[in-house]
């Protein structure tokens, strides 16, 4: 079944059902399939709260290209976001609880949270047997470049944490590690302008972060970027700034990086 009114292709009783539990256990069905990141947005009336004081709104699937896949079918963040979350939102929204935090979890961590309603491993079981009988679907998804490394810590290390990894990986390949500073996003970007990444420049000409090798191209739609300068002078400025003003928060990431790596 695919219409332009059920574009995923899952039988609406099986839709019907996935909502009424906040799409959670096709969620974590569909990240056990395809290793990719394994999120909630919830209601909040501050980022630095925890999720005991949220409102869960929805469990989904997201890539590292700012796409997300469940049973609605493929959409970008902003078009999931506009037509799947916010109206989820609205009838939940209370006066002090009008913001959205969206969080990424390990799937044993996100079985801890206080979701509306708990995961269910039969419940997950069936998500995963309707989502493997549904080729059409998967076959949209784009398969992880390494997935050895979780999605959870890959978004971790490319969001705060992509020096350490960058060293480490640096010190495995021999190849040199190169920071991005920015002097224009694409318009829909609210990023500060200014650092941004760094990534390990291969010979070949490819490039490499915690989601691993890929084209230039590809690092730059996903942050959004237009105009940019790459060196490795940016890279050595702000990893001395992040060793002075962290050290110890620098040096955890990097044994964890470079563990990681040996361990591929």
């Amino acid at each position: 079944m695919n219409s332009k009114h059920n574009p995923a292709g899952f039988p609406p009783a099986l839709i019907n059902h996935w909502e009424k539990s906040d799409g959670i256990n096709f969620a974590i069905a569909l990240a056990r399939i395809t290793g990719w990141m394994l999120q909630v947005d919830w209601l909040t009336g501050s980022q630095e709260t925890t999720e005991d004081e949220m409102i869960p709104v929805r469990a989904y699937v997201e890539t590292n290209q700012d796409v997300v896949f469940d049973f609605t079918g493929k959409k970008g963040i902003m078009a999931f976001n506009q037509y799947v979350i916010r109206p989820v939102a609205a009838g939940r929204v209370k006066p002090d609880k009008t913001y959205i935090s969206t969080r990424c979890y390990q799937e044993e961590n996100l079985l801890e949270m206080p979701m509306r309603i708990k995961a269910n491993q039969l419940e997950i079981e069936r998500a995963t047997k309707a989502i493997l009988e549904n080729v059409n679907f998967l076959k949209l998804i784009p398969k992880r470049q390494n997935p050895e490394i979780s999605a959870y810590l890959a978004s971790k290390f490319s969001h705060g944490n992509c020096i350490p990894f960058a060293q480490a990986l640096s010190e495995i390949t021999g190849s040199p590690v190169m920071g991005i500073s920015v002097s224009r996003y694409k318009p829909d970007c609210g990023n500060k302008l200014g650092f941004c990444h760094v990534v390990v420049v291969h010979p070949d000409g490819t490039v490499e972060d915690s989601w691993g090798k890929q084209t230039l191209k590809k690092v730059l739609d996903r942050f959004y970027i237009m105009d940019y300068i790459m060196n490795e002078e940016i890279y050595l400025f702000h990893q001395a700034r992040q060793k002075y003003e962290a050290a110890a928060y620098y040096e955890d990431a990097y044994i964890l990086a470079k563990s990681l790596l040996t361990e591929k």
